[in-house]
């Protein structure tokens, strides 16, 4: 792309919060603008009202990231119960003595946003109020285990799990969450900025920057698909999930390629791919109300904790293949399987045979059925070859087929008693293959034999040299 059709400018509009739930907010207002996570110090003398407090932090907040030429967006929030200030928790026991003190009562949620600019400043707060419902020591526990809490003033968060401890709300939900909208909108339109209109971030423009970050790469997605009012890119906006799905399987294997070079460099690169592609089913995703890079980032961060009972709750797993066989136990627990048959089903179809395979024997494995030892898949090997060389012998097609996958399949087996990778070791072996191959052409490209540079050997001698670049000698 030119520069002529992708100019470079500095955006006015800057967010100073590290927050996930503000940047969701004022980007589903339809602001762009730039995250700069604040560096202030959060705490107050005593004896400062909510009122107080939150406007100052807010204050302090926009003015810690030093962009006076630009529109800046300070924000803090606090949860006030029964006159008690309460900030984020510092651990877990802070926050079931937070939560302890919300249950059952109504508190008020505080917001205050300074925004500054031009040497002009605009500092104010919303109140809202939540009622939560009583909760048990067993609901509290639970909840802190989903991670939640830790980041989040009064040790909850409304738009997570943390709904569910909510009974009502009076006022602005989004001041719960940590910006009101309305009111923030209200605002920024003083210093002449609009949802879709943001100066110095118009279509098709973008920040230099020394280092970019996963909000970058979210936003310049947004750019190539027309969703910030600009043209886009006509190649980008044509694309649905079913056109790039063979790039997500492609980049997956560059990726694995890149880690077997041991090229740090290339990783990284190949991991910026991946990463894109995550990132381009989000946005598509998201413009049809399904969901967004947020919840797929939201998804997989709950999965973890469910998934590590032994690190974030009480379970206890020793070993590594204690670990793995919890993995196994909850994924299906959450996915509603309920039979061995459900668990093998539960491998995806689209996975290489050779992974696929390994997968499916190691969870039978789990459940009880599998082989003795490595010796007992090794006879039944034999015995399948033995059948693969007699349905060939019957020139019986199918049959032929059936035996060979078995085959495969016992393979996978054999390696996964041997703790070898079937899928790596293949690879290892077609790449030995073309090496020697290689080899052998440039041994016979010097040679004297009289044929022409670069054709291959011929009659029994090229049948000879197969079997040797085969076996490796």
């Amino acid at each position: 792309m030119s520069n002529e059709t992708f100019q470079l400018k500095k955006p006015a509009l800057v967010l100073a919060s590290g927050s996930p739930r503000r940047r969701e907010i004022l980007r589903a207002a339809g602001y762009i603008f730039e995250v700069v996570p604040a560096r202030a110090e959060e705490t107050l003398p005593d004896g400062v009202s909510p009122e107080e407090a939150v406007t100052a932090l807010a204050r302090r907040k926009a003015a810690s990231v030093g962009r006076s030429g630009d529109t800046v967006i300070g924000a803090d929030t606090l949860v006030v119960c029964e006159s008690a200030i309460l900030g984020k928790p510092s651990d877990a026991g802070d926050a079931s003595r937070m939560l302890r003190m919300l249950s059952g009562r109504r508190h008020a949620v505080y917001t205050g946003v300074c925004v500054t600019g031009g040497g002009v400043e605009e500092t104010f707060y919303e109140k809202s109020f939540v009622d939560f419902y009583p909760l048990t020591d067993g609901e509290i526990a639970d909840y802190i285990k989903t991670g939640e809490p830790f980041d989040k003033a009064g040790a909850y968060g409304i738009q997570g799990a943390g709904m569910l401890l909510v009974k009502g709300i009076v006022g602005d939900f989004y001041n719960v969450m940590g910006l009101p909208a309305g009111a923030v909108s209200r605002t920024l339109g003083k210093f002449g900025h609009f949802p879709g209109n943001t100066p110095g971030a118009v279509r098709g423009f973008f920040e230099q920057k020394r280092n970019y970050g996963i909000d970058d790469l979210i936003e310049i997605m947004a750019f190539l698909r027309g969703a910030r009012g600009g043209k886009g890119c006509p190649w980008d906006m044509e694309q649905t999930h079913a056109s790039i799905r063979s790039n997500v399987i492609e980049e997956a294997y560059e990726v694995a390629e890149a880690i077997d070079s041991g090229s740090d460099g290339l990783l990284r690169e190949e991991l910026g791919d991946l990463l894109l592609q995550a990132v381009f089913h989000a946005q598509m995703a998201s413009e049809r109300g399904a969901f967004d890079f947020g919840g797929v980032c939201d998804g997989i961060c709950k999965k973890l904790i469910y998934r590590h009972p032994h690190v974030f709750g009480e379970l206890k797993a020793d070993t590594a293949d204690e670990v793995l066989k919890n993995w196994d136990e909850l994924k299906s627990d959450s996915k509603g399987e309920e039979t061995v048959a459900d668990r093998l089903s539960g491998v995806s179809a689209a996975l290489p045979a050779l992974i696929r395979g390994e997968k499916v024997g190691k969870r039978a494995a789990n459940a009880g059925f599998d082989f003795t030892d490595a010796k007992a898949v090794t006879e039944i090997l034999k015995t399948e070859l033995d059948g693969l060389e007699n349905a060939s012998l019957n020139d019986n097609g199918a049959e032929i087929e059936e035996k060979f996958g078995n085959v495969l399949f016992m393979c996978c087996n054999l390696g996964r008693f041997l703790k070898k990778d079937s899928e790596k070791a293949l690879t290892i072996a077609v790449n030995k293959f073309i090496m020697r191959f290689r080899g052998f052409e440039h041994e016979k490209s010097r040679g004297a034999e009289g044929r022409e540079k670069g054709r291959g050997a011929e009659g029994s001698e090229s049948r000879g040299k197969l079997d040797e670049l085969f076996r490796g000698e």
